[in-house]
């Protein structure tokens, strides 16, 4: 069911020289706008600089992206000279404050064109399917989808841009696809907050508990695959990715960019910080605070967390 696409699309037509003029006038501001390699790309939207990318705006410093070379057509937003980059195929817009400029620049997108997530043409769509239950006192925003047979129950709030597969339940009082907390003080003081265009993706058969937020991706969607379950009064950071058949407890909190792998069990009141990976199978023991990625079908327990003897925190998986 879901297109596991990373980034947004605009939802209308814009040339890159009039996005890289607009890069040039928001940070020529506050300092230096150098502009090398070509500026024939042509690009359809936006993502995030760790994934591959091709014919997007995105950002990033010198140091993350010198080594990459799966970046193509794009223009990237960046504070130095980048060696390694193919600038026949990319064109660079070297500032002082690179995350700052790309927030700037997000906002005058969202108004100038607007957003897709997950796909060119999303919003337009979209769409409910007849065979879903949903409760009169569940709120569904504009821009959502929703497959057959899912159960959106009361007190539910669904976000735009949240892609919802067949066969799901939403408990009480959810809420899917709110903004995190994402701010950031830019060099000059000023006080920045992200813009979130990412989105939600819920695979089928999945499950999400009472008082669950699950908040949308910044850039590229969080994810949840099928066969999840995500207990009660539980929080999925912006950009997460849980895979499928993750069964993660009641109270649990996972940082935004982390990713659970397939099958992870997750106990109760576990709390794992940002841009952790939790390896396949792997089993968190009640409590614990997890700071450091865990290795596939590793247990832990603690706090901060430390490598057990085989836990069992979970059903068993199938």
């Amino acid at each position: 069911m879901l297109s596991f696409d990373d980034g947004a699309y605009f939802k209308e037509t814009i040339s890159t020289d009039e996005i890289i003029e607009k890069i040039i006038l928001i940070a020529s501001r506050e300092g230096q706008c150098e502009i090398i390699g070509s500026r024939e790309v042509t690009i359809d939207g936006i993502s995030d600089s760790r994934k591959p990318c091709k014919s997007k705006l995105l950002f990033g410093s010198k140091d993350s992206l010198n080594s990459r070379s799966d970046i193509s057509n794009s223009v990237v937003i960046t504070n130095s000279a980048i060696e390694t980059f193919d600038l026949k195929s990319n064109c660079c817009c070297i500032v002082d404050d690179p995350r700052s400029v790309f927030i700037d620049v997000l906002i005058w997108l969202t108004e100038k064109t607007g957003f897709d997530t997950h796909y060119p043409g999303f919003s337009n769509q979209a769409k409910v399917s007849n065979d879903a239950k949903i409760s009169d006192k569940a709120i569904i925003e504009a821009d959502v989808e929703i497959g057959a047979g899912s159960i959106i129950c009361a007190g539910a709030v669904i976000k735009s841009g949240t892609r919802i597969g067949s066969g799901c339940t939403i408990r009480e009082n959810a809420v899917i696809g709110c903004d995190g907390i994402t701010v950031y003080r830019a060099k000059s003081g000023k006080l920045q907050k992200f813009p979130h265009l990412g989105g939600v993706e819920i695979g089928n058969g999945t499950e999400v508990g009472a008082g669950t937020v699950v908040s949308g991706g910044i850039l590229v969607p969080t994810r949840i695959g099928q066969d999840v379950i995500v207990g009660n009064i539980c929080n999925v950071g912006h950009g997460a990715s849980i895979e499928d058949g993750v069964w993660m407890s009641v109270g649990s909190l996972v940082g935004g960019h982390t990713i659970l792998r397939t099958k992870a069990t997750i106990a109760m009141g576990v709390t794992i910080r940002d841009n952790l990976e939790i390896g396949e199978s792997a089993s968190l023991g009640m409590g614990s605070v997890v700071v450091k990625s865990v290795g596939g079908g590793h247990s832990v327990f603690g706090n901060p967390a430390k490598r057990m003897p085989k836990l069992n925190t979970g059903p068993q998986r199938g």
